[in-house]
């Protein structure tokens, strides 16, 4: 059997472009769980923030919370009303038994009254608690940048940015 040295070059060529390409799906894959269990521990590390009943909610407002610089004061009572009720939730649960899931592994079943306004879907993640919703959080750039109680309802829950 004889091989023609085009051939061997054609076969060379094919073989390191499958390569490379299974190589950059790797490292591709490898980056989306890093920036998910990023966004994981970022959201973990609130929850138990939260669940810290000698943290001021305040405390928590200015350091695990995206907001503009300008909030009126209407607002920023809001936003601390707002985190006091979802810490009351967290409380009131057992935390080191909270899943920590993103929107597309919620599935749609779960995630139907949710209102993602362009919000990117691998931004949002759900605490979940005994298989039932405590709220959902949009996670950017190491904080939370917002969040929200999953509605009961006919209306659906959006997220709020300040």
């Amino acid at each position: 059997m004889k091989f023609s040295p085009t051939l061997m070059k054609i076969k060379v060529k094919v073989f390191l472009l499958t390569f490379v390409s299974c190589i950059l799906c790797i490292s591709l894959f490898a980056q989306e769980k890093s920036v998910a269990s990023e966004n994981v521990a970022v959201l973990r590390k609130f929850v138990h923030r939260l669940n810290d009943s000698t943290l001021a909610t305040d405390i928590i407002l200015s350091q695990d919370i995206i907001t503009a610089k300008n909030l009126d004061e209407d607002q920023q009572e809001y936003l601390l009303a707002s985190i006091d009720e979802i810490r009351i939730n967290v409380q009131s649960k057992d935390i080191n038994t909270l899943e920590y899931i993103n929107f597309i592994q919620a599935g749609r079943k779960e995630t139907y009254d949710i209102d993602l306004e362009g919000v990117d879907p691998q931004q949002v993640y759900f605490v979940r608690y005994l298989k039932r919703f405590v709220f959902a959080a949009v996670v950017r750039d190491q904080k939370i940048a917002s969040f929200t109680l999953v509605s009961k309802g006919n209306n659906k829950a959006h997220f709020v940015f300040y």
